[in-house]
């Protein structure tokens, strides 16, 4: 159900966005008309005014593929970044039950605390831009002194300590990536550069008289423009609408061996 709430509140997010640079196109060329002359015949404005606009648009398109490129890539990223960290805590609890001995429980129990502590805090904090749980970096400090403190009694052991050690380290590794991921990177330095190209080339097709047809290409222009725009506002943070990432990596742990060593709900 909340899959679905999400579908629809994202549909309904684009929408709204691409509805308003249609209307910021639009309107930035009816303002024009009404307050610039589109000139005489012979004049050439219309080829200064077309000239003018091809350049601007080529500029504008080019921060926009970049920038557009550069999100998708990073929010690719993210999903392997997710599914490394699985991988480890899946890792640590499997050589945890190897090693054996007293250190199986807690190792084992603070990991599956800190996948639910995850997916039931730190995602939605993550999504508000709060930064990581301060009750998972509890958990994974606990398992991390556990092994820290391993005292291997022969080649096994030692071989299987110095691997727990760098696993459950890297774990850590892999949450400040996924912290970082949360922070926007181009606020106004992206933003503000794309909504003045876009007004300026709207700005440009003044010179063009308002018939249906120059509308309708108008409006494609801005609506194409806007679905470039939020697909780059929904990259840019994975963790919240409308772009939001599943932590399925980590419910993938929860509904396996994992999830077994939380403690039982109570009736």
């Amino acid at each position: 159900m909340d899959g679905l709430n999400d579908i629809v509140s994202s549909f309904f997010s684009g929408a709204a966005v691409v509805l308003t640079t249609i209307a910021l196109v639009l309107g930035c060329y009816f303002l024009a008309r009404r307050v610039l002359h589109p000139g005489q015949e012979g004049d050439r404005t219309l080829e200064v005014a077309g000239n003018m606009a091809v350049r601007v648009a080529t500029l504008h398109s080019l921060i926009l593929g970049l920038v557009y490129a550069q999100e998708l890539d990073d929010y690719k990223g993210v999903r392997a970044t997710l599914l490394d960290e699985a991988i480890a805590i899946s890792d640590v609890f499997n050589d945890a039950a190897r090693y054996g001995g007293a250190v199986v429980a807690p190792v084992q129990e603070g990991l599956a605390r800190y996948v639910a502590i995850v997916v039931n805090e730190e995602w939605a904090r993550l999504g508000h831009r709060d930064g990581l749980s301060p009750r998972a970096w509890h958990e994974w400090e606990a398992v991390y002194n556990r092994v820290l403190d391993l005292t291997p009694a022969n080649e096994r052991e030692r071989y299987l300590g110095n691997r727990l050690k760098e696993k459950t380290a890297t774990i850590a590794r892999f949450r400040q990536l996924r912290e970082a991921a949360s922070f926007g990177r181009f606020s106004g330095l992206f933003w503000g550069p794309a909504i003045i190209g876009l007004i300026i080339i709207s700005t440009a097709f003044y010179v063009y008289r308002p018939t249906r047809t120059h509308l309708v290409l108008f409006s494609l222009f801005g609506a194409y423009s806007g679905v470039i725009l939020f697909f780059i506002f929904a990259f840019s943070n994975p963790y919240a609408n409308p772009g939001k990432l599943a932590p399925r990596p980590f419910l993938h742990l929860l509904q396996g061996d994992i999830g077994k060593k939380l403690p039982a709900p109570a009736p």
